[in-house]
């Protein structure tokens, strides 16, 4: 019964009709703006609630509203400064005296529909406080200096907290060259397999933590209604290598990483198998600029786990489970014994509406089988 609609959305002129179900069942939402709940109009108002969880891209909420006051014959919330650009949203989704707060954003847009032959509709959209990092494209240096340091500085800057895992190697010179903070983040934690992301208001610049244990279990037919991974070995390397210059000391500077440094989500590596079916492979990286055997080791590292996580991906799709987050490891039960296990979790979309309920679809990725 989890699918069950909200009795209270959608105002009693849009009431749809309930079927029964334990109260703990009964799907329920709670929007703050600016740290005050919504006034009852305008929960009433609201049509769906949807939330976008990403680790690779900007994450997002929407929420689609009825934008008409039936009283005074005129459009109602797009000229409300309730969802002025700039506000502070939480959004918190789950079932009745059950919620879990599921994002922090700010309101960065409005879109309303007006047509004809149905009442005008908004749409208010905002994005986590990562866009505060999209907004402004810079060119400076940073002289040595960690890349933990400087993503600890970039969050300061944009008024967020920090929680970075220290990269160790003091770099000589790193260029920010007409890029946004976001970009450039972005650049250095992919040289390093790290990612970057925001949540709540703290910017998270570390590994990924798939080699954590699993904080939920979803069984299929049960927490999960549908499940599609994929496995292939294309693209996994049995070594990566970094290669680079020592202009002082003219020698070549050469890092790697290789089977057994990965952390396995399973029994059998992706690149160990890939190993057994077609042999040794191996790929240069040649192309970062890198000044000491430390960084090369780092970077390569960084790379091989990132090829790795590639060898099994899928994506599911169940009742809404507010507790599920991008960046979190759980164990899918019910796939047989190849596709059953630890997965890290990419991306999370909740979806609260009058057609669906609730439902929540995640992408997964594991390096083992």
């Amino acid at each position: 019964m989890s699918n069950t609609w909200v009795p209270t959305l959608g105002g009693s002129r849009r009431r749809l009709p309930v079927m029964a179900a334990p109260p703990a069942q009964i799907p329920d939402f709670r929007v703050r703006v600016n740290g005050t709940g919504l006034p009852q109009q305008a929960r009433a108002d609201i049509r769906a609630v949807i939330v976008e969880e990403d680790l690779d891209a900007l994450s997002m909420f929407s929420m689609e509203m009825h934008n008409w006051d039936d009283e005074k014959l005129q459009v109602s919330w797009s000229d409300s400064t309730l969802f002025a650009i700039g506000n502070q949203v939480e959004v918190w989704l789950g079932y009745a005296g059950d919620l879990q707060k599921v994002m922090v954003a700010e309101i960065t847009g409005l879109e309303p529909a007006f047509t004809l032959d149905q009442p005008p509709v908004l749409t208010v959209r905002g994005y986590d406080l990562r866009h505060r990092l999209a907004r402004d494209r810079k060119t400076r240096g940073f002289s040595m200096i960690k890349d933990s340091t400087i993503a600890a500085q970039v969050a300061r800057e944009a008024g967020l907290l920090a929680q970075v895992k220290d990269t160790g190697e003091n770099l000589a010179f790193v260029a920010q060259s007409n890029q946004t903070d976001w970009e450039f983040l972005r650049q250095r934690a992919g040289q390093l397999g790290y990612e970057v992301y925001v949540r709540d208001k703290t910017l998270y610049f570390q590994p990924p933590g798939y080699a954590a244990q699993a904080s939920a279990r979803l069984a299929l037919g049960e927490d999960i209604s549908e499940f599609t991974p994929r496995l292939s070995s294309l693209g996994l390397q049995s070594q990566v290598a970094v290669r680079g210059w020592d202009v002082k000391q003219k020698q070549a500077i050469v890092g790697s990483a290789a089977i057994g440094q990965e952390s396995a989500m399973g029994k059998t590596s992706g690149p160990k198998a890939a190993r057994s079916a077609w042999g040794k492979t191996s790929t240069s990286i040649v192309d970062q600029p890198v000044r000491t055997r430390g960084e090369a080791d780092q970077i390569a590292r960084g790379q091989f786990n990132e090829l790795a996580l590639g060898y099994v991906q899928g994506t599911a799709d169940g009742p809404g489970n507010p507790q599920l987050h991008a960046g979190m490891v759980v164990h899918i039960d019910g796939a047989g014994k190849t596709f059953s296990g630890a997965y890290y979790v990419t991306s999370v979309t909740h979806t609260l509406s009058q057609a669906t309920g609730y439902r929540t679809s995640f992408s997964v990725e594991r390096n083992a089988t």
